[in-house]
């Protein structure tokens, strides 16, 4: 895999001379008849070899048209790859603000700092529903629900395209794993392929018609999505995209066929196009639809500004105090407060000494490896933030207490030896997946450090096994990563340390690297046995590579002393996650439960702040006062965890995912449903999906989609609900009454149960609003449900079931506060 390549900013500004006459209205995604008609014109004057030049990226072909260059960068988060930007919330954040309005002004920041630096295409935003806590790639999406991430995913973009630039909003469709995504052959039904995977984009398109969108990478029902008539037919026809579709960096082998499916830019950009000049053109693909997608490109060019507002060229630094602000703002819109008994937050006045420990410096995460990681520039720490909040008033004091989820030290040669006694471990190299029969090297290694093939004359497919002891220097907990390109497992004295998957060793946009965790408790000078296997058959193709790392020395006991003496213990943990990789396991990596339960056990208010993509268990949960959920939160995330801390502001985030009890809940949980057997994976969960699916089984989850603590108490008075006398859209109102002592911010959300007839699952989400109110405050509130949220797909076609529909206000999909019922149809 290359890295992406794009037309610079500059060519763009050096070819886009020659304008066309302007055009009026708002660059947004138009329906009016001028984008079209200009698109139109100047079809009227193109040849076929220009459509061509078009469709292949070739704007210096196009310069004599006027025709701008696409100029495109990651956006899902901020901008990619760019200094002097605003590293916002990953999308998972975004959504677990609930916040349209919110959502909007991020688009339209995101948007004005991409002009800035000389882009007019924006790759974003992500609304992929998540379907597994597997997913490595899970926070560059907007959630489980199709809903939320639909009418969020749309004011993002409609936000972006005010800017005159284009949205590419990705990927489409059903693309939820990150194992084998190139390949996969996703199985998945009519109904829970358009009720829950398309769903999201049609609330897009529906907001802003000509936007752009980026196809998925795997297959869908047997054919690849980028080469898949079906899906380019439910896009086209079936939501009514106007725009452009493209593919993401790899589309496969046959661009051409992906033109002739239904795909309009052969690639991102010129270095991602491989069919030659002339590729397209002589039949080989229907003139019809070479000018199809030439138009669809145009269309959206000009409904966005994209000929009337040329890109200026690049500035240095596009991040404005108000921009800074929103960052701010939208992590405490994000972070969601889990667990808070006794009150123990925010903190009160008697807390005089406070233990901030775990990564919570410079070391904190503020994104995700690959297209969505953005660099936060100058930042505010967590630690640093809360030293600042907190003043003279309180002492702060800093434990490491654990290094979090990177790769470790190398293990020397001092501490191991080989089945012969010699420093290093036995080393046996084997032709084929397996390391077994007979080995076609056995040497001694020094140590396991390796990012090329170790041995002359190994196959292209290869594995080894490493066999010795390990003599420990120091009695404790020890910690043990593997950082490898395939797979790779550590046993020491025959029991399984570490285990697990990596396609690559780290993805080559972002920082992080991609480790193995685990844990061994041993003793000084005791020596034990260690054996470690590897195979490069499930790296990234003509890649390998395997590190074995160690941590002897234990950080929790001074943590342990740092929370004892204090009021109060803070603890940070995280969990790297990001494109091409998936998470085997629930449990936090390497020794942060432990961690956590040691400083619970000496300190009785111990709070921890989850910053990871998405759910993780919390074996810990009853040893300790408070839990918030922080995810990735971009440059905002110090101060903003400061700020509800102390309780300057209140947390309004409400969880987007559900949080399972442990690994065997949810879909997804057998090999055939994850990662897939036999390159195919089965979706037999259908539209049971999040929340849905746990409802459906009857499964009690740790924390339920939605799920959100406040500073203060709210009442939801009675529900109201009627439908239009055409029949169709349903109207709710609700009194909300803030009956606590603090102002705080709720979220409304309101559940719909379909009669038995739509044979559809227990409730869905159909609307949901977020209101801040101040103590004794009340605002009555009204949704409107389109009939459109209430359909149901049957036999390939959306219907509305008539019968009796129940609709109950909540603050989760499991608290539920008031319901009404009403005859549809």
């Amino acid at each position: 895999m290359n890295r992406r390549t794009f037309l610079s900013a500059a060519t763009f500004t050096a070819l886009a001379v020659a304008m066309v006459p302007a055009m009026s209205g708002q660059a947004v995604g138009m329906t009016d008849s001028a984008p079209q008609d200009r698109a139109d014109a100047l079809l009227a004057r193109m040849t076929a070899s220009e459509k061509e030049a078009l469709v292949r990226c070739d704007f210096a072909a196009l310069a004599h048209l006027g025709i701008p260059a696409l100029t495109m960068v990651d956006a899902s988060a901020g901008l990619r790859g760019e200094k002097g930007v605003t590293a916002f919330p990953v999308p998972v954040a975004q959504a677990a603000t609930f916040d349209e309005e919110l959502t909007g002004r991020i688009g339209r920041a995101i948007g004005a700092e991409g002009r800035g630096k000389g882009y007019n295409n924006l790759l974003g935003p992500t609304v992929d529903v998540t379907r597994t806590w597997h997913s490595g790639r899970q926070s560059e999406g907007m959630g489980e629900d199709p809903l939320l991430a639909g009418r969020l995913g749309a004011a993002v973009t409609v936000g972006m395209q005010s800017r005159q630039v284009v949205a590419t909003v990705k990927h489409f469709a059903a693309y939820t794993q990150e194992t084998n995504r190139f390949f996969t052959d996703t199985e998945v039904a009519d109904r829970p392929l358009h009720e829950i995977y398309e769903a999201p984009f049609r609330h897009v398109i529906a907001a802003a018609p000509t936007t752009s969108v980026m196809m998925s990478y795997p297959k869908v029902n047997g054919t690849f999505a980028t080469q898949n008539p079906a899906l380019f037919d439910d896009l086209k026809r079936g939501i009514g995209l106007q725009g452009y579709t493209v593919p993401d960096f790899w589309a496969g082998d046959d661009q051409v066929a992906a033109a002739r499916a239904g795909m309009d830019l052969a690639g991102l950009g010129p270095g991602a196009v491989t069919v030659p000049q002339g590729g397209l053109t002589g039949g080989a693909i229907p003139a019809a639809r070479l000018h199809d997608a030439a138009r669809r490109v145009l269309v959206s060019m000009f409904a966005n500004g994209l000929f009337d507002h040329p890109v200026p060229a690049p500035a240095g630094d596009v991040s404005t105090q108000e921009h800074r602000d929103l960052a701010h703002e939208a992590v405490i819109a994000s972070t969601v407060l889990l667990a808070n008994r006794s009150s123990a937050l925010p903190l009160s006045a008697s807390v005089k000494s406070l233990a901030v420990i775990g990564p919570a410096d410079t070391d904190a995460l503020t994104g995700v490896g690959g297209s969505s990681y953005v660099d936060p520039g100058t930042w505010a720490t967590p630690l640093q933030a809360i030293r600042a909040r907190a003043g003279s008033s309180v002492t702060v004091t800093r434990a490491q207490g654990t290094k979090g989820d990177l790769p470790l030290a190398v293990v020397p040669s001092t501490v191991v030896r080989d089945n012969a006694g010699k420093a290093g471990l036995t080393a046996a190299y084997f032709a084929g997946a397996d390391p077994t029969g007979s080995p076609v090297l056995t040497r001694t290694d020094t140590v396991v450090d390796f990012t090329s093939a170790p041995a002359a004359n190994l196959p292209a497919v290869w594995s080894a096994k490493w066999t010795g002891t390990l003599l420990p220097t120091t009695t404790g907990l020890h910690r043990f990563s593997l950082l490898p390109a395939g797979t790779a497992t550590l046993k020491i004295n025959g029991s399984e340390v570490v285990s697990g998957t990596r396609q690559m060793r780290r993805f080559f946009l972002g920082p992080f690297d991609y480790p193995l965790q685990g844990t061994a408790q041993l003793t000084a000078g005791r020596a034990v046995s260690i054996e470690l296997t590897y195979t490069n058959a499930t790296a990234e193709a003509g890649t390998c590579g395997l590190t074995l790392g160690w941590q002897p020395d234990s950080l929790l006991p001074a943590a342990v002393t740092a929370a004892r003496a204090a009021d109060a213990a803070v603890v940070f943990v995280n969990r790297v996650s990001g494109e091409a990789m998936d998470h085997a396991r629930l449990d936090l990596p390497g020794d942060q439960n432990q961690l956590i339960s040691a400083v619970a056990a000496v300190n009785p208010r111990t709070i921890v702040v989850l910053n990871t993509d998405g759910p993780v268990a919390t074996p810990w949960l009853n040893e300790v006062e408070a839990v918030i959920q922080l995810w990735y939160g971009g440059r905002g995330m110090g101060t903003a965890l400061a700020a509800v801390l102390f309780g300057d502001s209140d947390p309004s985030g409400r969880l987007p995912v559900t949080f399972p009890t442990d690994a065997t809940q949810g879909p997804g949980t057998t090999p055939a449903t994850y990662p897939g057997t036999n390159g195919t994976v089965s979706f037999a969960e259908g539209i049971s999906v999040g929340y849905r699916y746990y409802d459906a089984a009857g499964q009690q989850p740790r924390f339920p989609f939605g799920h959100g603590l406040s500073y203060t108490s709210f009442a939801h008075g009675s529900l109201a609900v009627a439908q239009d006398q055409a029949g169709g859209d349903v109207t709710l109102s609700v009194t909300v009454t803030n009956t606590g002592p603090r102002r705080g911010t709720e979220v409304v959300q309101v559940y719909a149960t379909l009669p038995a007839s739509a044979a559809a699952e227990p409730r869905r989400l159909v609307a949901f609003r977020k209101v801040t109110l101040d103590p004794a405050g009340s605002r009555r509130l009204t949704f409107t449900v389109p009939r459109e949220d209430l359909s149901v797909r049957q036999s390939g076609n959306w219907i509305l079931a008539p019968g009796l529909y129940t609709f109950a206000t909540a603050r989760s999909s499991r608290q539920l506060t008031a319901q009404r019922s009403l005859t549809v149809g």
